[in-house]
């Protein structure tokens, strides 16, 4: 039986996003919560999430307390608080297609034995499992979503790998009664939904759109398993998709991470060109730059869809949690405008909607 004062959650993946977060859970214990959107969503608070299993694969995490993990190489997400030891050790997951032919000389492989992960979430007494691992790892994302239904936990799906928009997927969980939230997260002020935001407010004042790119670097592990062809275009294809979306007519659309530089350690720099024509053929062109930290700026809406799985388990919705994913994930099941996709999450949080 669920404990319905925390939110106990499994994660897969310590990288610099599961830093973020856990950071974030000990730091909101102590400290202001005025910056947050959400102090309270549906009575719980971000400190009220409590990481009970973690799972990697590199040997400098596996073994060790959450704690010491999260700041072990090749993570680089800043330090904002110390966090005391969790009781929380580290363990080794399969790693299927988990590194990339670009990552292989930066992650260093344990050679520990690989953890049972249903059982072994069974045992923890996880409500929901976390994906937190890099881009393109489909036969790992399929393997986890498969842990999740066999040990009776609700699945989170930060990647892009289409498990929440797979019906093969979806029919299972609806099967087990369990929720679903994906694929792959928006960052709070990230590229994704930034640049959706300009096109949008741009269409609505009159503007017609005619071409944009959105490129980045960043110097995250995620950058550099980017740089891999087929992962790149999964989540460029994924990007681009949902920018489209946006608008109620096709436009030319770029967007992706372009290259990896070690030296901007979590930081992710993301450039924005926007060309479109308004009243009498007038020529409207943007032009941005933005730097953003990856690991805080997707750990912070990680725990809202967190929290808000807490609540879809409390109200037994199977499958997809529709508001969920279409204001917090880039490729939810079902798209909608910017403005919907809040009034919706706003909505399911209040209990005006279901899921």
């Amino acid at each position: 039986m669920a404990d319905n004062n925390s939110i106990k959650i499994a994660v897969v993946g310590v990288g610099n996003l599961t830093s973020a977060m856990v950071q974030a859970i000990e730091y909101y214990k102590y400290n202001s919560t005025d910056d947050l959107m959400f102090p309270l969503l549906g009575g719980f608070t971000i400190s009220d999430i409590s990481v009970v299993a973690a799972y990697d694969i590199d040997k400098r995490k596996v073994g060790k307390d959450l704690a010491e993990a999260i700041f072990s190489p090749p993570n680089n997400e800043s330090k904002a608080i110390d966090i005391p030891p969790t009781g929380v050790k580290v363990e080794k997951i399969n790693t299927l297609d988990g590194v990339s032919q670009y990552a292989t000389s930066v992650i260093k492989l344990s050679d520990e034995a690989d953890v049972d992960l249903a059982e072994s979430l069974i045992k923890s007494g996880a409500e929901l499992l976390v994906l937190n691992t890099p881009s393109g790892a489909n036969e790992l994302a399929a393997y986890c979503a498969e842990a999740a239904l066999n040990s009776n936990v609700g699945f989170i799906n930060s990647t892009p790998s289409k498990i929440i928009q797979d019906n093969t997927w979806v029919r299972k969980f609806k099967d087990k009664r369990l929720p679903m939230i994906g694929d792959d997260l928006q960052s709070q002020a990230g590229g994704t939904i930034f640049h959706k935001g300009i096109l949008e407010v741009l269409n609505e004042h009159g503007v017609k759109i005619k071409d944009t790119y959105q490129l980045d670097v960043s110097g995250g592990l995620e950058g550099l398993t980017t740089l891999e062809y087929e992962r790149r275009n999964l989540k460029r294809r994924v990007k681009e998709d949902s920018i489209k979306r946006s608008l109620p007519y096709d436009i030319n659309v770029a967007a992706g991470t372009t290259d990896y530089l070690d030296f901007l350690g979590s930081r992710r720099l993301g450039h924005y060109w926007v060309f479109g024509e308004g009243f009498l053929g007038n020529k409207v062109e943007i032009d941005i730059r933005m730097k953003t930290d990856d690991g805080a700026n997707g750990a912070a809406t990680l725990v809202d869809a967190v929290r808000a799985g807490k609540i879809a388990l409390g109200r037994g919705v199977s499958g997809p949690v529709k508001s969920v994913c279409a204001h917090y994930f880039k490729a939810p099941p079902d798209f909608c405008s910017r403005t919907e996709a809040i009034e919706g999450f706003n909505a399911f949080v209040s209990g005006e909607r279901e899921s």
